[in-house]
């Protein structure tokens, strides 16, 4: 028996909806990486952003510097902030 597909929100372009800057700085995350489709990609500190907005609200905006392209992914920089919870228990544990 197929696997049931699971519902992921999306705008109304089709778009997946990604977490909001508030939920993300509360992972303890300040920064986001931006790819574009050209292989181009910088990484940019979030501080700028409200807490409402989504990382998805930005993707169309951004004009890459490599190609000239609009549209890019915004995705959260894990190595900005403190490191989530889970990555530093399992330092712990392998300096044991």
């Amino acid at each position: 028996m197929p696997c049931p597909r699971r519902h992921t929100p999306t705008h109304t372009d089709g778009r997946p909806l990604k977490i909001t800057f508030g939920e993300m700085r509360e992972m303890g995350l300040r920064g986001v990486l931006v790819y574009c489709h050209c292989g181009h990609h910088i990484a940019v500190n979030a501080d700028c952003w409200p807490d409402g907005m989504r990382l998805s609200d930005l993707d169309p905006h951004f004009v890459s510097a490599g190609c000239g392209n609009r549209g890019a992914e915004v995705r959260p920089s894990f190595e900005s902030g403190k490191p989530p919870q889970f990555a530093s228990s399992i330092r712990k544990e392998a300096t044991k």
